[in-house]
């Protein structure tokens, strides 16, 4: 789990936008395509789930250090999230 702490428009991209994440033992930056689906000021405080697991990899020269869950649908995205108040840094199971 983690809590979205931060999100910009990354400069030059259509649909870029850069999250840092608090995931509990560590604030981490994610890179995410979903301008403008959400706009950055909409996910600041969010729960999210994280894949934190993952390699960093430079999107459009920005780091991202994980990935977020999303669902999509008949065209719509939905981030997942949890029904419970899990802590920064709860694993999934």
């Amino acid at each position: 789990m983690g809590e979205i702490i931060s999100a910009t428009r990354v400069p030059g991209t259509d649909k870029l936008i850069e999250l840092e994440v608090d995931i509990g033992s560590e604030v981490r930056h994610l890179i995410t395509g979903l301008y403008p689906l959400y706009r950055p000021v909409d996910l600041v405080g969010r729960r999210i789930i994280v894949l934190a697991n993952l390699q960093p990899r430079k999107v459009k020269g920005v780091e991202s250090q994980g990935m977020l869950l999303a669902a999509e649908w008949e065209g719509e995205i939905g981030l997942l999230t949890v029904d419970k108040d899990a802590p920064s840094g709860a694993r999934i199971t």
